[in-house]
């Protein structure tokens, strides 16, 4: 009966942690950080969108969003998939194996803060109102081709920075994962 998916414990064949550390030796491994951004009016928004272009061949499994600021206003976050963004540029990511260095991911991402930079539109897949600087988002995102997925941080108020981090692994849509 379900040989291939559970182990005589029926736990899961494969952890996620066995997936990350196959992925990063793989060299499938990427973070990202849109350095600081800044918000210079009220009602600002810093947004950071990783987009998985079409015909990639590879799905982008997001496990870790970091999002940083130094407001001490009521802000509110959202994620949203294919949502419409403007006034983006783009940042580069780098591989979490030294050595594959020299791979570039697949996928894009593109970051910035302040007056021009809207993320409208998609699906809305999880908002907040914070009243805090740090927030760890520990939850897995799946991106396909063809597909994005934009994280906004409106402030209330000026003169505000903060940072965004993405911790993603682009896994073959054919085969699986390595192994």
């Amino acid at each position: 009966m379900n040989n291939k998916v559970f182990n005589e414990l029926t736990a899961p064949l494969y952890s996620i942690a066995q997936i990350i550390v196959a992925e990063t030796l793989a060299g499938n491994a990427f973070q990202v950080s849109s350095g600081v951004l800044s918000s210079s009016g009220s009602s600002q928004q810093m947004v950071m969108r990783l987009a998985n272009p079409s015909g990639s061949g590879v799905r982008a499994v997001l496990d870790f969003i970091e999002i940083s600021t130094n407001a001490t206003a009521l802000a509110q976050m959202t994620a949203v998939i294919d949502g419409t963004v403007a006034g983006l540029g783009a940042v580069t990511a780098y591989n979490l194996n030294t050595a594959f260095s020299g791979k570039s991911p697949l996928c894009t991402v593109a970051a910035a803060g302040g007056s021009g930079v809207s993320l409208t539109g998609g699906s809305l897949i999880f908002t907040q109102f914070l009243d805090v600087q740090d927030q760890h988002y520990p939850f897995p995102v799946v991106v396909t081709p063809g597909h994005s997925l934009a994280m906004n941080y409106i402030l209330t108020s000026s003169g505000n920075q903060g940072t965004f981090l993405f911790r993603w692994y682009e896994i073959p849509l054919t085969g699986g994962f390595t192994t």
